[in-house]
């Protein structure tokens, strides 16, 4: 998967950029770079930390051994936003498949688009290392099929998005005792206090309010 990104990487970031408004210097540093470093990450440390450990017993459990194993939950659900389109579905997919999940993510109704193309990479992804084709599965549609993931049984359910629906996604995964992740954002006002460096401070509101076209 890292070589194929390498190799396409420009292709990526148009992509990118075009679906979500941001330019492509955003599109390389903030998605690509970040995503390759994921993988790189992944591959040099993944194993180690999802090694199983034994752990002291405590004193009045002397007689015992303990051990911590790490086993793959089964179908993780995430929903994800347009902001990041090529790394919000790389980041979730990564760490799940990696632990020895399968995943179904729902992207957002505005960045339905890139996932088509991402889609097809992953799928050349999946059938060079023989893996099922339908490990990844992406899903398209508005806040009802968020919903519908969310009730499906999924193991786990990732959400990154504002707090709003965040609550609501927890609330639907109560019912059913399904764990949540949740990467909660929105537009906040921009204060500047009385002794702030302009020069610094004005940029980044700039950057802030319009990087992705004002969203």
């Amino acid at each position: 998967m890292l070589k194929y990104i390498l190799e396409h990487s420009e292709e990526i970031c148009r992509i990118s950029a075009i679906d979500s408004g941001k330019p492509m210097v955003d599109a390389a540093f903030g998605e690509l770079i970040v995503t390759c470093e994921k993988i790189r990450w992944l591959m040099a440390e993944g194993e180690k930390w999802l090694s199983p450990e034994y752990r002291s017993a405590g004193r009045m459990m002397f007689y015992k051994k303990a051990k911590v194993e790490y086993v793959p939950i089964g179908v993780i659900g995430a929903i994800v936003p347009f902001n990041y389109p090529f790394h919000n579905i790389f980041n979730p997919l990564l760490a799940a498949v990696y632990s020895g999940n399968a995943i179904v993510i729902k992207v957002s109704e505005h960045g339905s688009w890139s996932a088509l193309h991402y889609a097809e990479a992953i799928r050349t992804a999946l059938d060079v290392a023989g893996a099922p084709p339908d490990l990844v599965q992406i899903v398209t549609g508005y806040g009802d099929a968020g919903e519908a993931l969310v009730k499906s049984g999924v193991g786990k359910v990732i959400f990154v998005g504002s707090t709003v629906v965040g609550k609501k996604v927890m609330a639907t995964a109560a019912d059913t005792l399904t764990p949540v992740v949740l990467e909660l954002g929105g537009k906040d006002p921009f204060i500047v206090c009385e002794d702030a460096d302009l020069d610094v401070a004005v940029p980044t509101a700039l950057r802030g309010a319009f990087q992705a076209c004002g969203q």
